[in-house]
């Protein structure tokens, strides 16, 4: 569901999700200065004034003085904030983040994503969540799935083309469990795993 039309406004959309997420990351009902979100979700600062005064008039945030700045929160006496926070939380799309991160990234063997993902109250029992064939960055790839996921505990695992093709000729146990795992979705597939998991 696309919320802007929800809300009204794709900036106040962005706010919104910002504290949000932020709050259920940290669990402190995290606030920002308005020059501080603007960088943080990349809106103009008029616009994110505007929506912050907004979000104030609604009673969903609430602000203070702080250093002579004008400090946003999320106002937790709201009658509406738990019902908002459920919206955002189901409408929340995993895969289509995933999708973004690696557009661009070229060279990808395979990436196989559990559609557990979608859904954020929900525990995995798989053996990794996300598997990866591919030389990357994993401190760039922990800091992704940390913004992304939330709170949520993210199981995944990276090998090289040749490290998977060899342990795909003795019939490796954990990768095969791994490919086999129901419900997953490939993003990509170079290899024609899917296929030849399909054919076995």
């Amino acid at each position: 569901m696309n919320l802007a039309k929800l809300f009204w406004s794709n900036c106040r959309v962005k706010i919104l999700e910002k504290f949000i997420f932020e709050n259920q990351v940290k669990d402190d009902n995290a606030g920002f200065f308005i020059r501080e979100l603007c960088r943080n979700i990349n809106e103009q600062i008029n616009s994110v004034r505007r929506e912050l005064m907004n979000l104030e008039e609604l009673k969903i945030l609430k602000s203070r003085e702080e250093n002579k700045k004008k400090f946003y929160y999320l106002n937790k006496s709201s009658t509406v904030l738990i019902d908002i926070i459920q919206i955002f939380i189901k409408n929340f799309d995993a895969i289509e983040a995933l999708k973004i991160f690696f557009k661009w990234k070229k060279n990808i063997d395979l990436i196989t994503v559990s559609n557990s993902l979608q859904d954020l109250s929900w525990t995995s029992n798989n053996v990794v969540d996300i598997f990866i064939i591919w030389e990357m960055d994993k401190i760039e790839f922990n800091d992704f799935l940390a913004k992304t996921f939330l709170w949520k505990k993210i199981k995944y695992a990276i090998m090289s083309e040749d490290d998977f093709t060899y342990r795909l000729s003795y019939n490796d146990k954990l990768v095969l469990n791994i490919l086999n795992q129901k419900w997953n979705i490939f993003l990509k597939d170079k290899l024609n795993i899917e296929w030849k998991i399909k054919n076995l």
